[in-house]
């Protein structure tokens, strides 16, 4: 008789997935940036230039870069309210795994072993904080759906159950704003303070 699969080792055949799902988009990111022409790689490279070169003049607004990441957040966890929601939260997460990879790519083409320290200072500080909230938020959707579907099948779920379930889903969503605020902050001060001391070097 086969053993049923208990509720731990579902959650953590999940995680194993959305894992190897987000090497994956990026993965295939990468493989798009290397499909680049070199005339495209150039153009992107002059336009990278004119980023830093405006960089001086221009300040980049907190509401703006954390309504950019936020959205991205909401859309996962959005995936997780509702049924088949898990298709909205994989493609989420799989377009920024995507969006990753192709711009690390570029600027590598595009500079060399110089696009490392463009990609370590514009990209690392704060991606190592929102990409482990997006990779967490994917997981508490799947598994919220999991519990919801196990709620529907059951009979008579308590309400109560329910209201807790819902309540503590609310409450993930609300600290994963706050940390996407830290990390909007960290991009906005420590990465533009980054890419200021390495424009002089492209």
């Amino acid at each position: 008789m086969q053993r049923k699969i208990s509720k731990q080792e579902k959650r953590q055949m999940v995680i194993l997935m959305i894992c190897l799902f987000f090497l994956f988009s990026v993965t295939a990111g990468a493989i798009l940036a290397n499909g680049v022409s070199i005339e495209e790689v150039h153009t992107i490279q002059s336009d990278i230039e004119n980023l830093f070169q405006n960089q001086q003049q221009t300040e980049k607004n907190f509401l703006s870069v954390f309504l950019k990441y936020l959205k991205y957040d909401v859309l996962i966890w959005v995936g997780g309210c509702f049924c088949y929601g898990a298709a909205l939260s994989a493609a989420t997460l799989a377009f920024r795994g995507v969006s990753l990879g192709y711009t690390a790519t570029v600027v590598f083409r595009a500079y060399g072993t110089k696009g490392i320290f463009v990609v370590i200072c514009s990209m690392l500080p704060q991606n190592l904080i929102l990409v482990p909230v997006y990779f967490l938020m994917t997981w508490f959707a799947y598994c919220f759906l999991m519990e919801q579907k196990k709620g529907q099948i059951g009979k008579g779920a308590l309400k109560r159950e329910q209201t807790r379930i819902w309540t503590e889903y609310a409450i993930l969503l609300c600290s994963s704003v706050v940390i996407i605020a830290i990390a909007s902050f960290i991009e906005l001060h420590l990465s533009q303070a980054l890419l200021r001391m390495i424009g002089a070097l492209l």
